[in-house]
């Protein structure tokens, strides 16, 4: 009776691990230009579900 209690436990476990990266999921995003110089980066970005553009300037 203990391996299918500790089997159960270990596909629980797994099966939280697997919906909790699903939910977590990731930036959409990808990188149009990145520019680095001496005096700083920029960097464009755009979001592709919604086509919004994040301009970032580092110095």
């Amino acid at each position: 009776m203990r391996t299918y209690r500790d089997f159960m436990h270990a596909l629980l476990l797994t099966f939280a691990a697997t919906l909790g990266f699903a939910l977590a999921g990731c930036d959409n995003k990808e990188t149009v230009l990145e520019v680095e110089t001496p005096d700083g980066e920029v960097e464009v970005q755009r979001d592709r579900e919604t086509g919004d553009v994040d301009v970032e300037v580092v110095d």
